[in-house]
């Protein structure tokens, strides 16, 4: 059977495709990827054949100018695709589901799998049932987050959890809290984009000795000027690093900041990977108060929920920190990671029934 991977996003921000090639290396199952490079670099993966299209895309560009960047994408990977005669695709993400919407569902009809990443527009009644077309006409469709049903077409979703275990098996969790007086590292680790968010986030905490504030990922260098023009001193920053440097990162952190934003209903129902690296790593994660994170998290133990008024952040989190018990946060964690593991196996063997 000839599989590829088709996406519109770099590798870096394929966080669940490991689930996926993992899985094709352990049964020795070759696949091919064809997907989008915003950056230009060399990224790893098993791939038997790697076709790249690199485009470059400025943060201020409208939207009808950026899509026909895209468009010129779609043009390339299917004559990939027809020019290999792929038996099998697996789809990433609902916006490169939705710019093959008609390819997939005619030429390709039950010969695809979706993976749902996040929100996409689906309330927009045309995007809507472009999905559902899609969807409809896929032989499964995972999603990442139960929170998404809320905004799909009624379907039967196979959940998949982020976990990523090549990479945090070789993680090691803490064994303790930090203690008074210690500073608590504070991480950001991915992918930054909710500047304004962000830059309340870095003032709620600016030059309070009791924390580092540390942004690990693709676009902190913009906080680092605005961190460096309000002389904010309590903070680290790191841009863009390779998949395989997570490690070093994760490891510097004493909690996972997810406070992205709240309100929309991107933000309101997904599940971020930091979820899993803080259960692995048996250290709290900040959430909005109202969203899926907010109920997942502190369902485990490791939520702390944050409102609107961010004047008493800094002293509520500090008293809440230290306040916890390690063995149970620790006890928690695990039960959550067997729990999500065994949720995992049910997408194996929806693949063995495919591929083996």
């Amino acid at each position: 059977m000839k599989i590829c991977i088709l996406s519109t996003v770099n590798i870096k921000h394929m966080s669940l495709i490991s689930l996926y090639t993992d899985y094709f290396d352990r049964k020795n199952i070759a696949y091919d990827l064809i997907y989008i490079d915003k950056y230009d670099e060399e990224e790893k993966i098993t791939a038997q054949n790697i076709y790249k299209y690199i485009i470059k895309v400025e943060r201020n560009w409208n939207r009808l100018k950026k899509l026909f960047i895209y468009l010129g994408f779609r043009r390339y990977a299917k004559s990939v695709i027809n020019a290999n005669k792929y038996d099998f695709i697996i789809v990433w993400n609902t916006f490169t589901a939705l710019m093959f919407t008609n390819f997939l569902s005619t030429i390709m009809k039950k010969k695809y799998c979706i993976n749902i990443r996040d929100y996409c527009m689906e309330k927009n009644p045309i995007v809507y049932q472009r999905v559902k077309k899609v969807i409809k006409n896929s032989l499964f469709t995972t999603i990442s987050s139960n929170g998404f049903k809320k905004f799909l077409p009624k379907n039967d979703y196979i959940l998949v959890h982020s976990y990523n275990s090549q990479l945090l098996n070789t993680c090691l969790p803490k064994t303790s809290l930090k203690k008074h007086g210690e500073p608590i590292h504070i991480c950001f680790i991915g992918y930054v984009r909710f500047y304004e968010a962000d830059k309340k986030i870095i003032s709620a905490f600016a030059n309070d000795n009791r924390y580092i504030i540390q942004y690990f990922g693709e676009g902190s260098q913009y906080l680092a000027d605005f961190a460096k023009k309000n002389n904010i001193r309590n903070v680290e920053f790191c841009n863009g690093f390779q998949v395989e440097e997570t490690k070093k990162y994760l490891e510097r952190a004493d909690v996972l900041n997810n406070l992205y934003g709240y309100g929309n209903m991107a933000l309101d129902t997904a599940v971020s990977i930091k979820y899993y690296y803080a259960l692995h790593m048996n250290i709290p994660i900040l959430v909005y108060k109202g969203t899926y994170m907010e109920q997942i998290s502190c369902e485990s133990g490791i939520g702390f929920a944050v409102g609107s008024d961010l004047n008493s952040l800094a002293d509520d989190f500090y008293n809440w920190y230290h306040q916890l018990d390690f063995k149970e946060l620790s006890i928690k964690c695990k039960k959550s990671l067997e729990d999500i593991k065994n949720a995992n196996l049910k997408f194996y063997q929806r693949l063995d029934q495919i591929f083996i």
